[in-house]
C-alpha cells in the first residue's frame, strides 16, 4: 500500500533535511483509523488545498536554506555550473533524492529532475536557481510525501518488503522520520534482509538521539495528545488554560514515557505508578510543585510528592484534560478510554435514540458528578455501558477539566471509589497500582503498539505474533524499548499482504 507520510512524519522529515521547522497545523489533517494516525494515513484522502499547503511548507523551507549562502553552499555541496550534464547538479540530486525518496532514483527520474534544474537555471539566469526548483520537485513529489510498501516475492514465493521498504518503515518508526545514509547503505547492501540485521541497525538507531520517538511518538498517537492544541476550555473557570501549559501537558505525557523507557529501562507498567513528571512553569504550578529553574519553554524531569493524590500517566493533566468539557471532567469518557485502549475491550457506540446529556440540576439541590451520573444509570438501556466505564473513571473525579485537583464538586464532597477489572480502588493512586500490575494491561499494550508498528488495524490472522511478542515482553520485564526490537524482527512486520 501507500502510506501519506503523517503531519508530524513530514515536520520531522523537512527539519531534519533543511534545518527548518513547519508549523503542522497548516498541513492537511492526519485521518485516524483504528485511534492512530500511522494507520489512518494509508486511507487519508489528500485535498487540493492540503497539496497546496504541502507545496507552501517545501518551498518556504527551500526557501529559508537557499537564501542563506553559506546554508546554501553546504546544502548542495558543490558549484553548479546549470548545463543540462552538470555533475555537480546530478550527483547532488542523485544523494538528495535517494533520502527523500527512500530509494535510488530510476535514470528516467534523475534525468526528469536534472532537466528541471537546467531548464531553470536557464529561464532564471543562475545555476543556484536551477538548484533550488530542483530541490523543490523532489520534496513536493508523491515520492515524498508517500511511503510506498508494495513488496517483492521472496525465496518461498511470499510477498516481503524490499530493502529499501524495510529501511523507510524502520526510520518511520524508530526516528518518525527519514532514514539516515547508513541505513540506506545497509538496504543496498542486503543487510535488512535477515532479522539479525534488522535488530542490529534498530539497535543502533534507538541508541540516537531520535530514537526516543521510537516511544515518544507512539505515546503522543496513543494517548491522541493531538486533541490538546484544539479543546476549549471556559476561560473564566481556568484563565491559565493556554498554549504554555497544553505544550506542557504533550512534553509531559511523550517526557515521562520516554525518560522510563530510555532512561530507567523500567518495566512499562510502571507508567501508571511512577511519581514523574516533566515540567515547565505552567503545568509545575498546576500540580503543586517548585518551580525554581524552569519557564515556560524550559521543562525538568521532576518527581510528584510521594504523598500526593497524583499517581502515573493517568492522573496526568495531559489526560486527564482531554477526556472532559470545557467545564468539568468527564468519568465517562476517562473510562471509556481505558477500557478501549488499555484494557482492549470495546463499548459499542450509545443508541441513536438515547440523550447523552446529564441533566444540570437546580442551582438549590446540587449534585456532584457521581450523584448525576447514578441517576442517568437507572435508564436501563444506559446502565450496561456506564457500568463498563464509569466505575474506571470515576477514581480520577479529583481531578477537574484541566487535571487540577479539587476535592469538592459543586460544593459538595468527592467520592473518588471506584473499581479496575473487578479490583476495588479507594481514588487515583490505587487505580494507577492497580493497573501497574494488570497482566490484561501488558498485552493490551502490545497489541496497541503492534498495530501502530504494523500501520494496520488488528486482525484474527495477527494472534499467533501477537502471543508470540506478548510472552517476549513479559520475558523482558515489560521493557519497551525490547518490545520495538521484538516487533520490528518479527516476520510479520516485513510481510506484505497480496493485493486481492
Amino acid at each position: 500500500m501507500l502510506r501519506r507520510l503523517t503531519r508530524t512524519q513530514f515536520r520531522n522529515a523537512v527539519r531534519d533535511v533543511f534545518q527548518v521547522d513547519v508549523d503542522i497545523n497548516e498541513l492537511d489533517a492526519d485521518s485516524w483509523n483504528g485511534n492512530f494516525a500511522v494507520i489512518g494515513a494509508s486511507t487519508v484522502v489528500t485535498s487540493e488545498r492540503g497539496v497546496e499547503q504541502y507545496h507552501a511548507a517545501i518551498e518556504s523551507a527551500v526557501d529559508v536554506v537557499f537564501a542563506d549562502s553559506v546554508k546554501r553552499a553546504q546544502f548542495i555541496g558543490c558549484t553548479p555550473s546549470g548545463a543540462q550534464d552538470d555533475a555537480c547538479v546530478r550527483g547532488f540530486i542523485q544523494a538528495q533524492g535517494r533520502r527523500a525518496w527512500r530509494r535510488p532514483l530510476e535514470a528516467a527520474e534523475l534525468d526528469r529532475l536534472a532537466t528541471i534544474a537546467a531548464d531553470a537555471a536557464t529561464e532564471l539566469g543562475s545555476p543556484v536557481e536551477g538548484v533550488r526548483w530542483a530541490t523543490v520537485a523532489l520534496f513536493t513529489s508523491p515520492n515524498f510525501l508517500y511511503r510506498a510498501e508494495l513488496g517483492a516475492p521472496s525465496a518461498d514465493g511470499s510477498l516481503r518488503l524490499t530493502g529499501y521498504e524495510m529501511a523507510s518503515r524502520l526510520a518511520f518508526l524508530v526516528w518518525n522520520s527519514l532514514p539516515d545514509k547508513a541505513l540506506l547503505d545497509e538496504a543496498a547492501s542486503g543487510t535488512l534482509d535477515t532479522a539479525e540485521g534488522i535488530r542490529a541497525a534498530a539497535t543502533r538507531m534507538l541508541d540516537e538521539p531520535a530514537g526516543r520517538e521510537a516511544v515518544g511518538a507512539f505515546a503522543e498517537e496513543y494517548m491522541r495528545l493531538d486533541r490538546l492544541g484544539t479543546q476549549a476550555k471556559d476561560r473564566t473557570l481556568f484563565p491559565e488554560y493556554g498554549a504554555a501549559l497544553q505544550e506542557g501537558m504533550v512534553r509531559d505525557m511523550r517526557g515521562t514515557w520516554e525518560a522510563l523507557a530510555f532512561d530507567e529501562q523500567a518495566s512499562a507498567l510502571d507508567l501508571f505508578s511512577t511519581p514523574k513528571v516533566v515540567v515547565n512553569t505552567e503545568l509545575a504550578q498546576l500540580y503543586g510543585i517548585d518551580t525554581t529553574g524552569l519557564s515556560s519553554s524550559t521543562f525538568e524531569l521532576r518527581s510528584l510528592p510521594a504523598d500526593g493524590p497524583r499517581l502515573g500517566i493517568l492522573s496526568k493533566a495531559g489526560f486527564l484534560s482531554q477526556f472532559a468539557n470545557q467545564k468539568e471532567g468527564s468519568p465517562t469518557l476517562r473510562g471509556k478510554f481505558m477500557r478501549d485502549a488499555l484494557m482492549c475491550r470495546t463499548i459499542p457506540p450509545p443508541p441513536g435514540n438515547i440523550d447523552i446529556v446529564l441533566e444540570e440540576p437546580p442551582a438549590d439541590k446540587p449534585l456532584t458528578k457521581r450523584q448525576r451520573l447514578e441517576i442517568h444509570r437507572t435508564e436501563p438501556t444506559c446502565a450496561g455501558c456506564h457500568g463498563l466505564m464509569d466505575p474506571l473513571g470515576l477514581p480520577l473525579e479529583n481531578f477537574d477539566a484541566i487535571g487540577r485537583y479539587r476535592t469538592t464538586d459543586h460544593g459538595l464532597p468527592i467520592d473518588p471509589s471506584g473499581d479496575f477489572d473487578g479490583q476495588p480502588v479507594a481514588d487515583a493512586r490505587e487505580l494507577g497500582a492497580a493497573i501497574s500490575s494488570s497482566e490484561l494491561v501488558a498485552r493490551c499494550l502490545v497489541r496497541k503498539y503492534y498495530t501502530y508498528a504494523a500501520g494496520h488495524e488488528e486482525r484474527v490472522v495477527d494472534g499467533s505474533v501477537l502471543n508470540t511478542l506478548a510472552a517476549s515482553f513479559e520475558a523482558s520485564g515489560f521493557r519497551l524499548r525490547e518490545l520495538v526490537l521484538d516487533v520490528v524482527t518479527s516476520e510479520a512486520f516485513s510481510s506484505v499482504a497480496p493485493q486481492p
